[in-house]
């Protein structure tokens, strides 16, 4: 399970202004990693039926490393997301180039999502780029990470900005993520991020048509 908040920055100075480890050691122990280049593409058939069934598939590159992903159910209350996802690093570039649900035969929603889609064409959707810096931050409670997302979501129809703050729960209390969430929205005037970058991208898609 995924359980994150997302907020959208208005701009490039309150993005500088806020993505400072002084501004998140108000919260715990900081540990500040390098930053990571993020291209990833959402596939769906034609028809739209991993849509239909609230799922997602996706393959990112992360810097060299490739990777891909299910998304599935949960729910989204203003900026906290909460769903089922699975991660399986691709070796075989193959894979990458010809996108298959078959990498998650092993899964029983692999396999539910397999049959939905029988032999259908998986065609691309929404494409994302962006450059993303994260922090662990340890209240002495729970373990998050901040996640500092800055690029592009690309369709067919039109591309919008990324510009967002993600808060990721690792272990301990939802409710200790959601106070950090309130501080530095009150403090940098942060808006709830309700929507995700592929929701967003289909949501272009959708008004294009």
């Amino acid at each position: 399970m995924e359980i994150e908040l997302k907020y959208l920055i208005a701009d490039e100075d309150t993005q500088k202004r806020l993505w400072s480890e002084s501004v998140f050691k108000k919260y715990g122990d900081v540990d500040l990693h390098a930053e990571t280049n993020m291209r990833a593409i959402y596939y769906d058939t034609r028809d739209g039926l991993l849509r239909s069934v609230d799922a997602a598939f996706r393959i990112r590159k992360e810097n060299d490393r490739m990777v891909a992903t299910l998304k599935w159910g949960g729910r989204s209350e203003e900026e906290l997301h909460e769903r089922e996802e699975l991660n399986l690093p691709l070796c075989n570039p193959s894979d990458a180039e010809k996108p298959t649900l078959k990498v998650f035969a092993e899964s029983e929603k692999g396999r539910e999502l397999i049959e939905l889609t029988g032999d259908k064409e998986l065609i691309p959707m929404v494409e994302t780029s962006f450059t993303r810096k994260t922090m662990r931050i340890d209240t002495g409670e729970s373990i998050c990470e901040a996640a500092l997302d800055t690029g592009k979501i690309i369709t067919a129809h039109g591309n919008a900005d990324i510009r967002e703050l993600e808060l990721e729960l690792f272990s301990g209390s939802i409710e200790d993520v959601e106070e950090i969430g309130r501080d530095l929205a009150e403090r940098f005037s942060l808006q709830p991020g309700i929507k995700s970058k592929y929701a967003r991208g289909v949501e272009i898609n959708t008004k294009r048509v």
